[in-house]
């Protein structure tokens, strides 16, 4: 028999499902609707489970938010639907739903169950880590690329669990926080209510000609769609069904223990600014989330930049209003926020493949920083080619995408060293080696703070795929295989990170002004050509020296850090630099070149030593470093 309800006006915060000792409160945005409700199933302390019909009254109503509390009421679980005029429709601030378990199923919303999120997870004192933006290096990851692929040879694949798997592999590496795509739960399989598109829809997707029937294989894979649950971590990420909850906290406190933050994605496309804030504040209390990377566009981004709960979470967006935020020369006493944009990928890229002209910008982005605020660069992004990709082809390759190769950016600013692809000359594939050398060394001898995209430090190839966002296949995973072919290649990686790691003086917390602010007799950074102290910038020219004087970043916050001489030529021809001279008692020794594919050594004895004042020739394409001892 049934148990009579005890149905109250409930409260409408919080909105979803709350559970309290005496009952529970349901608040959810329900549209104007002649006749709306819950079905509402609710499992008793003996393990019965009960299904009610329970519709709203006018009295329940507030806004758009209709709510309900039911007293009295000693439950184990329950789970609901709502209903509107006879339709399943979607609870926009439900934290757990059960129905999309498997990944790529075709779910419709009436199959689809909201609950409740257990409060039972032991976090074990964990708390957000707060690394800095000078010690931050960042990591761009897919969930379910990461592990999926069979040579990841981890128990969980393609789930939050995998990645908990790998943790010994990302601590090696030297990472300090990852960068998760969209990994709340979202509709991947986009034709599964499908409608036909009009001529208009079509000639957006890039695809008139494409039947419904071709398009239906394809999964969103990446996650970028308005089609989403923003307050649930994505149920086919999981390992154990309904389990997506747990397992992300367990991955999120794994990591932490481990030093390692988290970075969320988060796309909205024309949400309510209330809305958005709710979503990052529940992240980042529920889940302990280290901080958001804010996709689309009309982001209300001083309500976030000035919200207290958010003060020491981290928020990447293209650029942030700071002068709005900021008073005139307030500096935070954390800086969370942060800009993430793509001028430094293709200025770096161009001035990577011998473009003219470069050296004004990439100058600006090596030394750009900023006292109020972090800022993200990259060379390789989750959009557009691997780095391997990067010096082995000069076209998009996208054919698998069935678009017939019309999708994904044209304009990469890639060079294929000779050959389209994959080659087996020794020329071509040394001088790739280099190449990839050369870009990292370019991205983690930069002020600022660096990010890479998963698998670029062992070669990862999407076989020159610049935009596979809807192929959940080998493409996109990531092929393990290749961290044991390329081994020397992710110990060069690793050797580059431990390297900015050691040596503030190259991940400073200020702007380099170019001046002598200390009195030490060298400024803060300096720029050389070949005579010492004169750059040659001409827009013909491809080479530079870069010195970053060591008395402008302390080690243990009182040695002076050693000086850096650090030599770029992007020409295919050799140029000559002047070494310029050190304090008495000090010399430069050769640290590292990418003319060798040797790491960079962690001992700094027995290095070769140059002669001060000296001129020294740079083989074409080649990053050289010297170090003061």
């Amino acid at each position: 028999m049934k148990l009579k309800l005890n149905i109250e006006q409930g409260n409408i915060l919080p909105k979803g499902l709350s559970s309290y000792k005496s009952g529970i409160n349901i608040a959810v945005k329900i549209p104007q609707a002649r006749e709306c409700g819950l079905f509402l199933w609710i499992k008793a302390k003996d393990g019965q489970e009960k299904k009610y019909k329970i519709p709203f009254s006018e009295t329940f109503r507030v806004g758009d938010i209709s709510c309900m509390y039911i007293a009295d009421l000693e439950i184990q679980d329950c789970r609901y639907q709502i209903y509107a005029d006879g339709n399943m429709i979607k609870d926009d601030y439900a934290v757990k739903m059960s129905g999309r378990e498997k990944w790529g199923k075709s779910v419709k919303q009436k199959d689809i169950y909201y609950g409740m999120l257990s409060s039972d997870f032991d976090w074990e004192q964990d708390h957000i880590l707060k690394t800095p933006y000078e010690d931050s290096y960042f990591y761009c990851m897919h969930v379910r690329g990461f592990t999926m692929h069979s040579s990841s040879k981890v128990s969980h694949r393609g789930t939050f669990m995998g990645i908990v798997e790998k943790i010994p592999y990302l601590q090696e590496l030297g990472i300090t926080a990852i960068e998760l795509m969209p990994a709340y739960e979202f509709k991947e399989n986009t034709y599964e209510e499908e409608t036909p598109l009009t001529m208009e829809e079509a000639a957006k997707q890039y695809a008139k000609d494409l039947t419904k029937e071709k398009r239906r294989d394809k999964l969103n894979y990446w996650g970028y769609t308005k089609e989403c649950h923003y307050f649930m971590p994505k149920a086919s990420f999981a390992s154990v069904p309904n389990q997506a909850s747990s397992e992300f906290m367990h991955m999120i406190k794994e990591l932490h223990k481990n030093g390692i933050e988290v970075i969320m994605q988060f796309y909205f496309e024309k949400e309510n600014p209330g809305f958005i804030l709710d979503v990052l504040k529940f992240w980042r209390v529920t889940y302990h989330v280290d901080g958001f990377h804010l996709k689309g566009d009309n982001m209300p981004l001083i309500l976030l930049a000035t919200e207290a709960l958010l003060k020491d979470t981290k928020l990447f967006y293209y650029s942030f209003p700071y002068e709005e935020i900021y008073r005139e020369e307030e500096i935070p006493a954390y800086r969370n926020l942060a800009s993430y944009r793509d001028d430094f990928m293709y200025d770096m890229r161009r001035y990577l493949k011998g473009d003219e002209n470069m050296l004004p910008a990439v100058l600006g982005h090596l030394r750009h920083n900023s006292d109020t605020h972090g800022i993200v660069q990259y060379i390789t992004n989750y959009y557009g080619f691997t780095l391997m990709d990067l010096v082995s082809y000069e076209r998009k390759h996208n054919q698998g995408n069935g678009e017939e190769n019309r999708d994904g950016n044209e304009f990469n600013y890639s060079w294929n060293c000779g050959v389209e692809g994959v080659s087996r000359k020794k020329a071509v594939l040394s001088l790739r080696r280099k190449q990839m050398q050369n870009a990292f060394n370019l991205l983690f001898l930069s002020q600022a703070s660096p990010l890479f995209l998963a698998g670029d430090e062992f070669c990862n190839s999407q076989k020159g795929n610049n935009n596979p966002y809807c192929l959940d296949n080998e493409i996109s995973w990531l092929n393990w295989t290749g961290l044991e072919k390329n081994r020397d290649w992710f110990e060069y990686v690793k050797s580059l990170i431990a390297f900015r790691k050691a040596h503030p003086v190259l991940h400073g917390v200020r702007t380099l002004h170019l001046m002598d602010t200390l009195a030490c007799g060298y400024p803060d950074v300096s720029y050389h050509g070949s005579q010492a102290w004169r750059p040659e910038l001409e827009n013909y020219n491809r080479h530079v020296g870069i010195l970053y004087a060591g008395a402008y970043g302390k080690k243990n916050r009182k040695e002076d850090d050693n000086s850096f001489f650090i030599a770029y030529n992007m020409h295919w021809q050799k140029r000559k630099l002047a070494l310029p001279k050190l304090t008495k008692g000090k010399n430069w020794y050769l640290l590292s070149t990418t003319e060798e594919t040797t790491p960079i050594p962690e001992a700094e004895d027995n290095l070769e030593k140059a002669e001060m004042g000296q001129e020294i020739e740079l083989k074409p394409r080649t990053i050289v470093i010297y170090i003061s001892k």
